[in-house]
């Protein structure tokens, strides 16, 4: 499930994942990062991912096929969540886009929005 954070202004999108994660997610999520990419051509991004259960492989595809597509449209991507192969995921998707993308424990939410609005507009 998908759900935007109220956090979610200016050229900041801010969501959390949870539960059962599957291609619907991804047409409201997308839809929402094209917006704000038109609007401020590079945008900061606030993932929040919370005992995913089930991350359907079209949602995975639609999801990787997205980030290469707008790679140089993000600025900082941060990453909250507690399992490890989401920090492996910060890493390997490090050459493949200009972002700044940094993983944060659950305990450094905070840190982790701040650092998501550093540059903001």
């Amino acid at each position: 499930m998908l759900q935007l954070l109220e956090e979610s202004r200016g050229d900041l999108v801010a969501f959390k994942l949870s539960g059962s994660v599957d291609k619907q997610d991804y047409a409201v999520m997308l839809p929402v990062l094209d917006e704000k990419i038109k609007q401020y051509s590079k945008i900061n991004v606030y993932a929040e991912v919370q005992e995913v259960d089930t991350y359907s492989l079209r949602a995975l595809w639609d999801d990787l096929k997205y980030d290469f597509k707008h790679a140089a449209d993000f600025r900082n991507v941060a990453i909250v969540g507690d399992k490890k192969w989401l920090d492996w995921l910060t890493v390997m998707a490090t050459p493949f886009t200009t972002a700044k993308v940094k993983y944060f424990e659950p305990a450094q939410r905070a840190e982790a929005m701040q650092w998501a609005k550093a540059d903001a507009v």
